[in-house]
């Protein structure tokens, strides 16, 4: 029995629970510290960034949820008929990392810190593939607070976002271009 349990000890502290992480300045959220997981970073090239604006944020437009049998299409910021109040925005930067920033809005005001990526938010990093751009988001993949990775592909269109995930069967997800205050939005993304 106790040859068994030291087995068993032994077992658990070796092998790995997945991605470690750290914990970001508003205590719960996390971000990678192993820099493999940001490895497709190399295929970043600058020319990606010729669609992207770096200055604003893309908000959630919600076309999934329904009120009866009819979705209600408009941003998720705007949607008071859908009882969750959380919706995400993405930030990308010039040096081809990107923030999944999650807010709310029954908070209106807009703060730095909501755009801070030491403070919180989910990382990644965006690089080129057969001439399509996508991204690695390094983000919680399971309710147990698993950090895993995401694939994802990012389409432009004008004001539009559109998002593809990888094994994901929904149809695409699409973020709207919104303009909030530039010093909003000054913080470094260094990972």
């Amino acid at each position: 029995m106790r040859k068994n349990l030291i087995i068993l000890f032994f077992l658990i502290t070796t092998i790995s629970c997945g991605i470690k992480t750290f914990k970001l300045k508003n205590g719960y959220s996390r971000a990678a510290i192993n820099e493999r997981v940001y490895k497709n970073k190399k295929y970043f090239e600058k020319s990606i960034l010729r669609d992207i604006e770096t200055q604003i944020i893309y908000e959630e437009y919600n076309k999934t949820f329904y009120k009866g049998n009819k979705p209600i299409n408009v941003l998720a910021r705007k949607n008071y008929e859908n009882p969750y109040s959380y919706y995400q925005v993405y930030k990308f930067y010039d040096n081809g990392n990107f923030n999944l920033f999650i807010l709310n809005r029954k908070e209106p005001e807009l703060k730095s810190n909501m755009f801070d990526p030491e403070f919180t938010g989910w990382r990644g990093v965006l690089y080129s593939e057969n001439n399509k751009i996508k991204g690695d988001l390094i983000t919680q993949i399971s309710g147990t607070g698993t950090i895993g990775v995401i694939k994802q592909t990012f389409e432009f269109k004008g004001d539009t976002l559109f998002i593809d995930r990888k094994g994901n069967s929904f149809e695409k997800r699409v973020y709207i271009k919104r303009k909030v205050p530039i010093e909003l939005l000054k913080n470094n993304a260094e990972w």
